[in-house]
Formats: structure tokens, C-alpha cells, sequence
């Protein structure tokens, strides 16, 4: 006779629905999770209160003032300088992915009248304001300043907030961006930090998109492989691990924007370019780390140059000499 419990339920029955309902709220509560990464890390939700926690994000007072000067002198540049204000459509990555949305993002283009222009992107934790401070630099150095808005910046309530795709979508982004702005004729460099250094290297390895016309890119702290990224992040800043969630998230990202985190392979686009590249990433680094960016330069095919700043961490890196003279000796490789 089989056991019962005391509602004469039998009791291996008991069991297996007591195994299916743990079973259930376990992957149920995963799933959760990993909704809630890809809202921190595509879109950005609360992303700037979560690096706020973290110890390897912080600054010191010392590198904080130096920050804040340097803004005050880029907003100084800013107000003695009239940029042209214009938009461009993201036609190609719609035209690309299947992508039925095709937003329309402005930028500010500060001419300078010598056939050169920078183009500045900040790096995931960014916003539009920090990429100033590198352009009275570049201004000095005889460039145009361009400064365009990027994917997953806006305010979420903006119709044209939408997720970060680490460079992905924002590869066709910058070709369309190039083209809108009338550069594809000029000299043209891409300065970019972290998701922005990837998605430079992305538009000047696809061959498909050769009209860009890219003369160099300054790398900075760029990640390696967009997978890899995810699961370590998962363990270090979440303690979550990659079994579940990390599936969960992987499918979000396939449903949700149409490509497999796995296949975002930095290396191996890097292994098919052929402007040069200055790569720069601190010695203190954490995210997204030396590691990666030594990945990356070592993967490359083109000239190349890497940086590594002794105590800097990815905030201050510009703040360093040494990323200011890598820089002026990287320009004339391209035969300015």
C-alpha cells in the first residue's frame, strides 16, 4: 500500500510536484533575472546606479578634479565654437537586421575646415557631455569635431530610446552617420571608448561598407568577444551564473535584437582591417579590462599601437600624457 501524507495525497506524487513547483520559480526567478540584466546592460535602466556601487568604477579625489577641470574646459571650447546641428536616419542597420525601426539621431558637427574630422563616442557608461573633453585636443590638432547621439542614451520616455547593441547596430549607425554628415570624401577618424571603439572596428572591417571610408581609430578599452563579456559579467557583477541566466539572457538578446551574443567577435574583425589602430587601455582597469584590449591589438591586421596607462583606470585614461602623446605620434601614420 502506497504512503500517503495526511491528505491522503500519495505520496511520490507530493514529491514530484513539490521537485516541479521548486523547479519552476527556480527557472521562473532566472528568468527574471536575466530580464533584469538585459535591462541594465541593453538598456541601459538603472545602469549608472549599479557602477555607482562598484570599486573598480570609482575615482579618486585627485582624478575627479582633473575630470572636472577638464570639462570645464571643453564647455569653455564648446561655448567659443558654433557647431553645425544636423540628424541622420539609421537606414542601414533597419535594412541590415530586418529592423523595422529606424531612428532619427542628431549630432553636432564642429567644422574646422581642413578636410579632418574627428568622430567622438563615448563607451557604455556614457553621454555625449564626457566626449568633449577630448575635443579641444583634436580641435588643436588641425580636426573637425564630430559628436553624434548614439542608441540607448536617450531618456527611456524618448521615442527614440531603444537598446544598446555594443557596436552591432551602431557599426551601420556610424556609416550612415559619415555619409549624412558629407565625410566620406574627407579624412576621417573614429576616437571611441569601450561599445563605440567596437563598433568603429566593426565598420572598418565589413568590406560591404567600404564607402566609410575610415583613415584610423583610436581604440579605448575596447572589449573582445560579446559573449565572453556577458558571462564575466555576469559573475563578477552579478554573482549569477551562466547555466540559467545566461541563457535566458542569450535568447533575450536573439529575440529581442536579432543576433547571437557569440557570434560579436571583436578579434576577428580586427584580424580583417587595414587602417591603423592606437589602442589605449589602463593598467587598473577591470571592465572591460587589459586583457581584452591585448586581445584585440594582438588580433589585429593593420598597423597598430598599444598603450597600456600605469595606474590609470578606464574614467581618467584621457586625463594621461601618455594617451596624449600616443595619440600625436599615431597621426602622422596615416600620412597627414
Amino acid at each position: 500500500m502506497k504512503k500517503k501524507n495526511s491528505d491522503g495525497f500519495p505520496f511520490p506524487v507530493f514529491v514530484a510536484m513539490a521537485i516541479l513547483i521548486g523547479v519552476f520559480f527556480l527557472l521562473w526567478g532566472q528568468s527574471n533575472s536575466a530580464a533584469t540584466v538585459y535591462e541594465l546592460a541593453f538598456l541601459r535602466y538603472r545602469a549608472q546606479a549599479q557602477l555607482d556601487t562598484m570599486a573598480e568604477w570609482s575615482v579618486t579625489a585627485e582624478e575627479q578634479a582633473a575630470l572636472d577641470a577638464a570639462g570645464e574646459a571643453a564647455e569653455a571650447w564648446e561655448e567659443a565654437h558654433t557647431p553645425t546641428e544636423g540628424s541622420f536616419v539609421t537606414e542601414s542597420a533597419a535594412g541590415w537586421f530586418g529592423e523595422g525601426a529606424k531612428l532619427t539621431l542628431n549630432y553636432r558637427y564642429y567644422d574646422r575646415g581642413t578636410g579632418k574630422t574627428v568622430i567622438l563616442l563615448h563607451g557604455f557608461q556614457g553621454t555625449e557631455e564626457p566626449d568633449l573633453t577630448a575635443a579641444p585636443w583634436w580641435w588643436e590638432q588641425g580636426y573637425g569635431v564630430l559628436i553624434p547621439q548614439q542608441r540607448g542614451y536617450q531618456e527611456p520616455g524618448d521615442t527614440n530610446h531603444i537598446a544598446t547593441t555594443y557596436g552591432v547596430y551602431e557599426e551601420f549607425d556610424l556609416y550612415d552617420l559619415i555619409r549624412a554628415a558629407g565625410l566620406a570624401e574627407e579624412t576621417v577618424l573614429i576616437h571611441a571608448k569601450g561599445a563605440g571603439a567596437a563598433a568603429a572596428i566593426l565598420l572598418a572591417s565589413n568590406e560591404s561598407l567600404a564607402g566609410a571610408g575610415l583613415d584610423g581609430i583610436v581604440a579605448e578599452s575596447v572589449y573582445d568577444q560579446m559573449g565572453q563579456m556577458q558571462r564575466g559579467l555576469l559573475k563578477k557583477l552579478y554573482r549569477l551564473g551562466d547555466w540559467f541566466v545566461g541563457r535566458f539572457l542569450r535568447s533575450r538578446i536573439r529575440s529581442s535584437l536579432g543576433f547571437e551574443p557569440d557570434s560579436v567577435d571583436i578579434r576577428a574583425a580586427a584580424a580583417n582591417l587595414s587602417c591603423p589602430v592606437l589602442f589605449v587601455c589602463g593598467s587598473q582597469e577591470i571592465l572591460p579590462g587589459e586583457a581584452q584590449s591585448r586581445a584585440v591589438y594582438d588580433a589585429c591586421a593593420a598597423k597598430k599601437e598599444l598603450v597600456v596607462v600605469p595606474g590609470a583606470s578606464y574614467r581618467a585614461l584621457w586625463l594621461s600624457e601618455e594617451y596624449r602623446d600616443a595619440a600625436e605620434a599615431f597621426l602622422p601614420q596615416r600620412g597627414d
